[in-house]
């Protein structure tokens, strides 16, 4: 009787997933490509709640390229005041003990989100020219592009590979 139920416990958890999503809706991302109509351009864009307020492209000696352009696009989102039940799955157990499974359901009583909270997303598009390509072709895996984002009140800085030259 015991396997039953744990397989049941085991397929039901295995239906489970996890959103990464920010309350509302929101996902914040970077993504990071070679220009297709300049192959010493790199284009990023980040979207984030703080907008880019500078952004570098080191290289492997330590020279620094500063961005030649950055464009920003801020939006502004409501949020709903829906109030969504929570299910969660659990098993427990041990070898002298058994195994034993539970569902719960949550609703909550006050909405999470304030009640229409106001959300702001910033879609920052920086640009950085890759002064030397051909060595860069060689070894772009050792060049890093560094991010500060900051609001005037909140700062939060980033390091990441630049992408594959074309």
């Amino acid at each position: 009787m015991r396997i039953p139920i744990l397989a049941f416990a085991l397929l039901t958890l295995a239906g489970c997933g996890y959103n990464s999503a920010r309350p509302g809706g929101i996902d914040e991302s970077v993504t990071a490509a070679i220009s297709a109509e300049d192959e010493t351009i790199i284009v990023v864009t980040i979207d984030d709640p703080l907008p880019v307020k500078a952004a570098r492209l080191i290289d492997p000696d330590g020279r620094v390229t500063e961005a030649f352009a950055i464009d920003r696009d801020r939006q502004t989102y409501s949020g709903g005041s829906s109030v969504r039940p929570n299910v969660g799955v659990g098993v427990v157990g041990g070898s002298s003990s058994g195994v034993s499974t539970g569902i719960g359901i949550g609703f909550p009583i006050f909405s999470s989100d304030g009640g229409g909270a106001v959300r702001r997303m910033t879609q920052s598009r920086v640009q950085l020219r890759i002064a030397d390509i051909a060595a860069y072709r060689l070894n772009w895996q050792r060049y890093a592009i560094a991010v500060d984002l900051d609001d005037g009140v909140n700062r939060r800085s980033f390091q990441m590979v630049p992408p594959a030259p074309r």
